[in-house]
């Protein structure tokens, strides 16, 4: 399958403790003079003529309600605990910050217009609109190479992860956060991690299936809340630009940059934090257009915003499954809505009434008649109050139909418990409480110094009492007899 190298937005983390905690070695003599960002590329904001930042749309995808799946590289029990607490972890931070206002006012990188700028200006975007998603569960990757590793061997072990069925296959929303542990170094464009760059996301360019869209997490030893300031980073850069430009000069497949090749978490460097039912989470501000600042939260005059509770749910075939659409006036008067909802083949959604004032509720009525064998369908329910505002929110579909195809050598997914059913956020953003990402204190989630950097990581099978050799031999031997029969 044909992988596309771009270009990868990168995090600016300046804490030497942070760096020389993943490094293993000593801290920089002159810490601020250390600018750990996209390697290779200046991300020092490019002005308008008017002496402003301006975020130009040059027609390329969103990912208009993100469907993210976590995803352990190697056994979880050797990941950060504080990542994979069952509560108050960073399953929670997806599963509430993806359902809370944070997501609501990235409406503004919507896609419904014409395109401004590159080599697509004049034509029509791709008219999407980016809004709530899901959590979608956490998943286990044990076929991984053992030790540190390139960007291109973790574009290899999803490629082979979904061909296998481990990972399901990616879609127009789907986004594989991947989450490292501690002592695994990840080479990308001659640069390393936790001292060339902190995270970043990425796209394998399909030519047999869709796009893959990836998030890569190092453990650079930072406390939680800087991994969930890192990780909002990369998820809204993930959304407003899932294809991250080559270099500095943006232009089509890219969406939402600069004229620089920033994107709009590279423009922001402070962080906040996000009050949902799931805990308060710190988040990194987003550049916001509307204002020319970093935000957490940001509102047109008049506003309001959409939720289905609960977001995540399981339905059976043939059966009418109810859920409630709930609306909320958050900024000015209430306004008039009319809602619609699309539902992926074999699904069918009906939304009654479908037009109400902002601070009510409809019945959202879904019915699986013959839906594709597969998990991770959403069905999106939007809500339009003029020609140019539109929130939509996600509803997380999974079947009794679905059956993961074999995976040969590898255990099966860990799959972690859908989330609870999680009401509506209501965050005011404020931008009290959480720090600046680039603080880091060397240690670990659970106050444990992580290994030097360098240090190798032996994978192990989860559930599988057969050693992966031996597994790998069978698989090779599996190999030679399809082909060896197709040439017979």
């Amino acid at each position: 399958m044909a992988a596309s190298a771009f270009s990868r937005s990168l995090l600016n983390w300046s804490a030497a403790a942070l760096l020389a905690g993943c490094a293993g070695g000593a801290p920089e003599s002159n810490p601020a003079a250390l600018s750990v960002d996209r390697p290779h590329a200046s991300h020092a904001a490019a002005k308008n003529a008017a002496g402003a930042t301006t975020a130009e749309y040059f027609g390329g995808t969103v990912t208009a309600n993100p469907k993210v799946y976590v995803v352990w590289w190697g056994d979880p029990s050797k990941i950060n605990s504080a990542v994979t607490a069952a509560t108050g972890g960073i399953a929670d931070f997806f599963s509430g910050v993806l359902n809370s206002s944070f997501m609501d006012w990235m409406n503004e990188y919507d896609t419904a217009i014409t395109v401004p700028a590159g080599s697509h200006m004049g034509m029509p975007g791709t008219g999407q609109h980016i809004g709530r998603g899901n959590y979608a569960g956490a998943l286990t990757l044990t076929n991984i190479p053992s030790g540190n590793v390139t960007d291109a061997q973790i574009q290899t072990t999803l490629d082979a992860a979904i061909v296998a069925g481990t990972l399901p296959p990616p879609d127009d929303n789907t986004l594989y956060a991947v989450y490292f542990p501690p002592g695994v170094t990840i080479s990308l464009d001659g640069d390393s991690s936790c001292s060339g760059f902190g995270a970043y996301h990425d796209a394998i360019i399909e030519t047999q299936r869709h796009n893959t869209y990836y998030l890569v997490m190092p453990d650079c030893g930072a406390p939680f809340k800087n991994m969930t300031s890192v990780s909002t980073h990369e998820l809204i850069e993930a959304v407003t630009d899932n294809i991250p430009t080559p270099g500095s000069s943006p232009n089509y497949p890219q969406a939402w940059n600069d004229s620089g090749g920033n994107e709009m978490g590279d423009l922001c460097n402070s962080s906040s934090t996000v009050t949902t039912p799931l805990g308060m989470f710190t988040v990194q501000n987003i550049w916001d257009e509307r204002t020319k600042a970093c935000k957490a939260f940001s509102s047109d005059t008049n506003d309001y915003n959409v939720s289905i509770s609960p977001n995540v749910a399981k339905v059976d075939l043939n059966a009418s499954n109810t859920y409630t659409v709930q609306t909320a006036t958050s900024a000015g008067a209430a306004q008039m809505l009319t809602l619609s909802a699309t539902a992926p083949s074999g699904v069918t959604a009906t939304i009654s009434p479908t037009t109400i004032m902002s601070g009510s509720t409809a019945t959202l009525t879904v019915v699986a008649t013959s839906p594709p064998a597969q998990t991770g369908l959403q069905v999106v329910v939007r809500a339009d109050a003029s020609a140019t505002q539109t929130h939509t929110a996600a509803l997380l579909l999974s079947t009794t139909t679905f059956v993961p195809p074999p995976d040969l050598g590898s255990s099966p997914p860990d799959l972690a418990p859908a989330p609870a059913d999680l009401a509506q956020g209501t965050d005011p953003g404020t931008g009290n409480g959480g720090d600046d990402m680039a603080v880091g204190t060397g240690v670990g989630g659970n106050g444990q110094p992580p290994p030097s950097h360098g240090c190798s990581y032996a994978a192990t099978a989860n559930g599988g009492s057969w050693p992966q050799a031996t597994l790998l031999l069978l698989a090779l031997a599996l190999l030679a007899v399809r082909r060896r029969d197709g040439r017979a």
